[in-house]
């Protein structure tokens, strides 16, 4: 059967010239007893796969094309549910069950919501393995450097992300203009971080800090109404230089930040 991939879709399916889906196996670690959630299965390569490792392979698809062609090809196999519909609207809490491990190729230009979406349902999901755009990737396991984003903050909140490994864009038909990496998101069961401060607190400091990366963190801080002033005398007793910038300032410090500007 033959198949026209879309744009729209930011669709780019896997050919494994490299060993590819290999190396997604060996690392992200499919067990028996486990359930997946797969986002953008294509042709089902990957899902082959998963579904010979794991208790259950639930996959979200938003290509009416390739329903018939997936359901073909997994017709007699029990473990298979396909669920068809957009992943930022599909209702997760249907779908997930306790330690549900997410395993995708997702569509590049909806990195962020997806990932975010994911985070928000970390009561059921245990790790997150993704392939993403290389850069993208980067910045979201970055530790330190002008890569760091509101997203990398997000991402580190909630979990610890690690960038595994690079897959040359000739991995892909069609091909796409950049390389891609595959990263992984293991979230903090114990919530190292949730029960430090606040998520709305703390992303109320992390969001204004990043408002305009080519400010320094005392004109970005001043977005929030504190004379700078204030924000100066602050700074200098956490140890922050006024012309620092966000990208590197650590999440430890964000958390004394907003609690010290909150007289916490």
């Amino acid at each position: 059967m033959s198949f026209k991939h879309k744009k729209k879709y930011g669709q780019n399916f896997l050919t494994d010239q490299n060993n590819i889906l290999d190396m997604i196996i060996e690392v992200s670690n499919p067990c028996e007893n486990e359930e997946i959630l797969e986002i953008g299965p294509g042709e089902g390569a990957l899902t082959e796969l998963l579904l010979k490792k794991s208790k259950r392979v639930n996959c979200v698809e938003i290509d009416t094309d390739l329903e018939k062609l997936l359901k073909a090809k997994f017709e007699n196999e029990k473990k298979f549910n396909l669920i068809m519909g957009d992943i930022l609207e599909v209702d997760l809490n249907e779908v997930l069950v306790s330690n549900t491990k997410v395993i995708a190729n997702i569509p590049y230009y909806i990195t962020s919501p997806i990932v975010n979406k994911l985070i928000s349902h970390r009561d059921k999901i245990n790790e997150i393995y993704l392939m993403v755009q290389k850069e993208v990737g980067e910045r979201i396991c970055a530790t330190s450097g002008k890569e760091r984003s509101i997203l990398t903050l997000a991402v580190e909140f909630f979990g610890k992300g690690e960038y595994l490994f690079t897959i040359p864009k000739e991995s892909f038909t069609p091909i796409p203009k950049v390389d891609s990496g595959f990263i992984s998101i293991k979230l903090h069961k114990d919530k190292k971080y949730e029960n430090e401060i606040s998520e709305e607190l703390f992303f109320k400091y992390v969001k204004a800090s990043f408002s305009n990366k080519r400010k320094n963190i005392v004109n970005n801080l001043s977005t929030l109404h504190f004379s700078k002033d204030f924000i100066k005398e602050k700074l200098e007793i956490l140890g922050i230089s006024p012309n620092e910038r966000a990208e590197n300032i650590t999440i430890d410090k964000f958390i004394e930040l907003a609690n010290l500007f909150e007289n916490k």
